[in-house]
């Protein structure tokens, strides 16, 4: 993934966004180029770069790559905004702010079923906490347990540990603080809310 200096962010940074939007594009690249659209866990602390877990259908054509080992690439997105030159301060034209990662590695299958359970309850108690709705949170009962018991022969489980790490976070860096400012505005109206808390986070702005 090409990276305009400009909008290079650290590894934490990246970590956050996968964290906090975890749907991803995994793409297989041996011996075809295939790719499959899962919830990817990140464990942060396995690796240098950290560790993704995740799983597929064993029916998927991408589960034969991952149980042979195939080089990966895993492809998240952020928030994605469209950015209104109505909003700037000074003269320019129409952009987007988003934020995007791409992590590199080796697949490695995960075929314990213990170790499989594990990152599914991980996914799980990720997905439950991070609710909003003011209803208790979801935890798997005695029915829950043995169906997911039923369902992981179907299931490829992987793991990645994280060789290379590219993370873009593009938000208006290259604009003015008053242009900033209009876009931060324009996009709570369009009620893009979290790209706009990451402009917030990143300049200081306070609501």
């Amino acid at each position: 993934m090409y990276v305009n200096p400009d909008f290079k962010a650290d590894t934490g940074q990246a970590h956050d966004l996968m964290e906090r939007w975890p749907f991803a594009v995994v793409i297989a690249l041996d011996p075809d180029v295939r790719l499959s659209f899962v919830p990817v866990e990140l464990r942060r602390d396995q690796g240098p770069n950290g560790t993704l877990v995740g799983h597929v259908s064993a029916a998927d054509p991408v589960a034969g790559a991952l149980r042979h080992g195939t080089a990966l690439r895993v492809a998240f997105t952020g928030p994605v905004a469209y950015v209104s030159p109505a909003w700037y301060a000074d003269q320019g034209l129409p952009t987007y702010n988003f934020g995007a990662v791409e992590a590199a590695g080796t697949a490695r299958p995960l075929d314990d079923p213990k170790l499989v359970k594990r990152h599914l309850m991980a996914l799980v108690k990720a997905h439950e906490g991070a609710r909003t709705d003011g209803l208790d949170r979801w935890r798997p009962d005695g029915w829950a347990r043995r169906r997911t018991d039923e369902l992981l022969g179907e299931l490829q489980a992987f793991e990645m540990p994280i060789d290379r790490l590219e993370v873009k976070l593009k938000i208006g860096q290259n604009r003015s603080p008053g242009d900033r400012l209009g876009t931060i505005a324009g996009l709570e109206a369009a009620h893009h809310v979290e790209a706009a808390a990451l402009m917030r986070a990143r300049y200081g702005c306070p609501h």
